[in-house]
């Protein structure tokens, strides 16, 4: 069985002969936001099938550097700056210990929407043209998830503030939805992109919870925002490719809806956030069949959907021992794995920092003992 053939199989259920594995930093497609030199990156697991290439807002085609700046740091450190497509000011990362840092958001002033302008979706041609090379150069037998990140609503928080949004969310409704559009309608385009560029999977990355739950009331996301989701999950759908879906945060009070939008595959980096026995619960791998809630009180049954799950990037993988990771990879098999398929692993490394090089080698070792 081919890489693809077992990432596509453990989502359809369709059997396969091992537990697919899916790395993000493989040479040429990482760069840790341009602080690595992605020639010379090393995957964080030798055997995998599975590579998830992000478009995030930190790419540096088509987009305007700005002469460096004082670093909050001190000592006569410069930070680099860039303007990015959407018009905010990011503090660009200078090294593997630092992240990007939006420091001017447009949009913070109600007022400034009425001139301002969306990007066009082909400002990301260049980024594009270079992956889908790079893709078939390297990677002509692996299974390409590509990611959108941020999100509509973590775009749109970024372009008015996390307050400035939250209040118009009372003050001004229909500028926020306004907003939103011209997020998804850019995000479409960047989708199509992906499509082209031969991904065979698209994955939304979106932040509007937090561990303590929501950041503003589950009828309101439910009224104003699913529609948003659902339309960007069938644009995926519309060019043949698997439809993914990470939120970030304790999505609890809207799970049903959640699932009720249909992504073929679930991410969860968070696993112990809402349980990981919870999670094999929800997904219908307790021997219950997934459903969603009506209002009518019935439960109408959903699909399967795989499950795509790493060790907790928060807790275990983070501060834990080797040991302790290993052990979660385990649960996250017994909970989320079937004899059909259904479950993917990731094995993470991240650069910012990067984790403990024991945990991620007892992480990579123990999913290998599943293939």
């Amino acid at each position: 069985m081919t890489p693809t053939e077992r990432m596509t199989n453990a989502i359809r259920f369709g059997g396969v002969d091992s537990i697919p594995l899916e790395v993000h930093d493989v040479p040429y497609l990482y760069d840790a936001y341009g602080t690595l030199d992605p020639a010379a990156v090393v995957p964080a697991a030798k055997d995998y099938d599975g590579i998830r290439v992000t478009y995030h807002w930190t790419f540096t085609e088509g987009t305007a550097a700005h002469p460096p700046a004082p670093s909050p740091r001190g000592g006569g450190e410069r930070q680099r700056l860039r303007r990015d497509e959407w018009g905010c000011l990011q503090r660009v990362p200078d090294d593997t210990s630092t992240a990007y840092e939006i420091i001017e958001k447009p949009l913070v002033d109600p007022k400034a929407f009425a001139d301002y302008r969306f990007p066009d979706p082909s400002v990301s041609d260049a980024f594009f043209e270079r992956v889908g090379r790079d893709k078939s150069r390297h990677y002509p037998d692996k299974f390409v998830c590509g990611y959108v990140d941020p999100g509509p609503l973590l775009v749109a928080f970024n372009l008015m503030g996390y307050d400035g949004l939250l209040m118009r969310l009372h003050d001004d409704l229909p500028q926020v939805l306004a907003v939103m559009r011209g997020i998804v309608d850019y995000q479409k385009g960047i989708i199509d992109r992906w499509a082209a560029a031969g991904a065979h999977m698209v994955s939304i990355i979106d932040e509007f919870a937090g561990t303590e739950g929501l950041m503003f009331s589950p009828a309101l996301w439910r009224e104003h925002f699913a529609p948003f989701y659902a339309e960007i999950f069938d644009h995926i759908k519309s060019h043949g490719l698997f439809c993914g879906c990470l939120f970030d945060g304790d999505i609890t009070a809207i799970m049903d809806d959640y699932l009720a939008l249909r992504p073929d595959v679930v991410e969860i980096m968070q696993p112990n956030l809402v349980g990981v026995e919870r999670w094999g619960e929800l997904l219908g791998r307790a021997g219950v069949s997934p459903a969603v809630s009506t209002e009518a009180g019935g439960t109408p049954a959903l699909p399967r959907i795989c499950a795509k799950a790493s060790v907790d990037m928060m807790t275990t993988l983070a501060t834990g021992t080797p040991a302790q990771c290993a052990e979660e990879v385990q649960r996250l098999v017994r909970a989320l794995n079937t004899p059909e398929g259904g479950f993917i692993g990731v094995s993470l490394r991240w650069h910012r920092p990067q984790y403990p090089a024991a945990n991620v080698a007892a992480v990579s070792e123990a999913f290998a003992g599943y293939r």
